[in-house]
């Protein structure tokens, strides 16, 4: 194909480019994920000193389905930092192979930027648990005060809250974007939640279409259930027993 043979020749390129120190795919592509649609979203790392040179250089490229991120060496490695404003886009940079490395330091940045930071797991955890706990919980009541609109919205939240921390109890495994949710599932099955792929998504897709009262019971149950016997009963502890009560018994 021609954008094939396209692509082959930016990075041979950069591999003889004695400025350009790291190049690699993100994307569909990167994650070995291709389909038709997919883009060669390219990241191309350069030497600290020539970063004007080489974004000009790539901004006057207009190729179609080609987009180029040029970053110096530094700024790659304040990019994405959990905690800062592009956080959002961590989950960019998982299961990525580096193409070219050649200070050795590009694929164990790119690495470290696809997971949440060892000593922060616990911290994200406990803070994304009580979140999802609140929500259920606000939900629940929207739905005691007949505020239907109010339990719907807040029953969305927790979908997103839940994701966030069943994968981070995976070795701090970060969200995917939704897009990749049941291609990661399927390739990268999270072994400490024994719902299937196809249960998991059938249960998350009950909840998003009319917050089903019984569907947001049983999944907070067995959270409850994986995260107690993860160590994270604190967090449960910390609501009054009345609360937790009223999230698995109401009707």
């Amino acid at each position: 194909m021609l954008k094939d043979k396209i692509f082959k020749k930016f990075y041979e390129e950069a591999k003889k480019d004695k400025n350009i120190i790291g190049f690699f795919l993100g994307g569909s592509r990167g994650k070995g994920k291709i389909t038709k649609y997919s883009d060669y979203d390219m990241y191309v790392i350069v030497k600290n000193n020539v970063l004007k040179k080489y974004k000009n250089k790539y901004k006057k490229m207009e190729i179609k389905d080609f987009s180029f991120a040029v970053f110096s060496f530094s700024q790659f490695k304040r990019y994405a930092t959990f905690g800062g404003p592009f956080e959002w886009n961590r989950y960019n940079f998982t299961h990525i192979k580096v193409l070219i490395d050649k200070n050795s330091k590009i694929q164990k940045l790119v690495n470290e930027k696809g997971k949440i930071p060892k000593n922060k797991i616990k911290k994200y955890i406990s803070g994304h648990l009580d979140g999802y706990i609140n929500n259920v919980y606000r939900s629940l009541k929207c739905f005691r005060d007949n505020n239907i609109v109010g339990a719907r919205l807040e029953a969305s939240n927790t979908v997103r809250l839940f994701l966030n921390i069943i994968f981070a109890l995976h070795g701090g495994r970060t969200r995917p974007y939704y897009k990749y949710l049941e291609w990661e599932l399927e390739k990268y099955p999270l072994k400490k939640f024994p719902m299937k792929k196809k249960e998991l998504i059938k249960t998350l897709l009950r909840i998003l279409e009319d917050a089903n009262i019984k569907t947001q019971q049983k999944l907070f149950k067995l959270t409850e259930k994986i995260f107690r016997k993860e160590g994270y009963c604190y967090v449960f502890d910390s609501w009054e027993p009345e609360a937790i009560d009223f999230i698995k018994k109401f009707k």
